[in-house]
């Protein structure tokens, strides 16, 4: 897998998200035909929260594109929602609302259970919603962008643990990051990944090879991550749009 770019853009991005909340609602359903269907309720919700990622080509391992597509997975959906472990997303509510908010609404987790527990039917043909039409490539106009000095290879089996490459920029002058993405070169192995900017004269992995991956307990991870000013961002399950962060 080579994990290669990185763009910088003049658009603030925001990608936070929560697991918490409760349910309190009623499922939406067809009041014609008093059943929750795939076209008309089910649809619409992995359309705003799912298909990003889910789809071919992406990081998610199966695709929500179709009926055909999403009928299989329609159990594991209602286990993987009511626990709100997706759509991934881990910023507290408490604390703002962002726009591109992927969590789910309690009555969308119990529209999705719903449809599961009632033998996920397709329902009406006309009801579905127009396709996504999909971008394909940098998701910001990128005005610089920046590529890892070497692949980094992930093994076919086992875990890898966190890694941490050093990328000299080496912008001309000072500038503003108002907006950045990264892109791997294979997104289906890359389940995510963060980004640390290094104030002047650090001694965060001052003697590290650009291009070498070291482990996070080395050349003084452990030690100077926390001390360092900067920008730092996580990609998420659903989109490679990263949050953007004051340390």
């Amino acid at each position: 897998m080579r994990l290669r770019q990185f763009a910088l853009s003049g658009v603030l991005l925001l990608v936070l998200r929560t697991m918490t909340g409760s349910i309190h609602a009623m499922p939406q359903q067809d009041s014609a035909a008093g059943a929750v269907t795939f076209n008309k309720h089910v649809l619409p919700i992995l359309q705003k929260n799912c298909q990003t990622c889910h789809r071919p080509g992406e990081i998610a391992p199966m695709s929500f594109l179709t009926y055909r597509d999403v009928r299989p997975w329609a159990k594991a959906i209602k286990a993987a929602v009511v626990k709100r472990q997706m759509p991934p997303w881990f910023a507290d509510p408490a604390y703002g609302h962002f726009a591109n908010d992927k969590r789910l609404t309690d009555a969308e987790i119990v529209t999705l259970s719903a449809w599961a527990d009632s033998g996920a039917v397709e329902g009406d043909a006309n009801d579905k919603p127009a396709p996504i039409a999909f971008h394909n490539g940098w998701n910001v106009e990128p005005d610089m962008i920046i590529e890892m000095p070497k692949d980094f290879n992930v093994p076919a089996t086992g875990t890898v643990t966190y890694k941490n490459i050093l990328v000299k920029v080496n912008f001309p002058e000072d500038v503003w990051v108002l907006a950045a993405e990264m892109r791997p070169g294979n997104p289906q192995v890359l389940h995510h990944g963060r980004i640390l900017v290094r104030p002047p004269a650090t001694e965060f992995m001052k003697d590290a090879v650009p291009g070498e991956a070291y482990e996070t307990t080395s050349i003084g991870m452990q030690e100077k991550s926390g001390e360092m000013p900067g920008l730092k961002w996580t990609t998420a399950e659903f989109s490679r749009r990263f949050c953007l962060l004051a340390l």
